[in-house]
């Protein structure tokens, strides 16, 4: 269960995201995907479109709060009566406002890399969602890409590196599963409003051999 101490300092940092403000742009789809040709062995290239263009997400990191990016591929192949599911990739990194302001900190669980801007650490994130999944057979193939945005506590942020490490910390004798726990936490986080997002976007069907 989450600690009464710890409530005052989320209710905070969710009423500072609260406020009004202007909607983010509409005019470009947040995220897009598109193949590459034979020469890179038609993987898919992923791209966000400014994402951390909108304010919600951007208050919540300028407010202490990390975000996860988890973006999972999937290709699909073209079959009768039913596509198959050939190939999955999930890739995930968190994203943080460094102490005291002085940039931004990306990380994978094991590696954390420190950038002076904001839009130097979405370059990088951006590089680091890259997907190297490719057919392995010919073929009509497509790819289904899922890219979740989420804020954090940071006890999900210890959480998430332990993950990405394969590191699994099992539940203590009688304490309440990590999986409740976590579930109860993002919650809160969703009744105070702070936010997460939800993108999607497929291939044209594309064919291999």
């Amino acid at each position: 269960m989450i600690r009464a101490a710890r409530l005052p300092f989320v209710l905070l940092f969710a009423l500072a995201l609260l406020q009004p403000g202007p909607a983010p742009a509409q005019s470009r789809t947040p995220l897009t995907v598109w193949v590459g040709g034979p020469s890179v062995r038609w993987r898919p290239e992923v791209r966000m479109n400014g994402v951390l263009g909108d304010r919600a997400l951007r208050d919540a990191l300028h407010n202490g709060l990390p975000l996860r990016f988890h973006c999972r591929v999937e290709l699909w192949l073209k079959a009768e009566p039913f596509d198959q599911l050939v190939g999955v990739q999930e890739i995930s990194r968190a994203l943080l406002r460094a102490p005291l302001g002085e940039g931004y900190t990306l990380e994978d669980g094991r590696v954390q890399r420190r950038y002076s801007t904001l839009q130097a650490a979405e370059r990088a994130l951006q590089g680091a969602l890259a997907p190297t999944l490719h057919p392995r057979t010919g073929g009509r193939h497509y790819y289904l890409v899922r890219l979740n945005v989420e804020t954090l506590s940071l006890d999900e942020l210890d959480e998430l590196r332990r993950w990405l490490r394969g590191e699994a910390r099992p539940s203590e004798a009688g304490a309440q599963p990590r999986g409740v726990e976590r579930g109860v936490r993002r919650i809160l986080v969703r009744l105070l409003g702070l936010p997460s997002r939800r993108y999607e976007a497929r291939t044209p069907i594309f064919r291999v051999g």
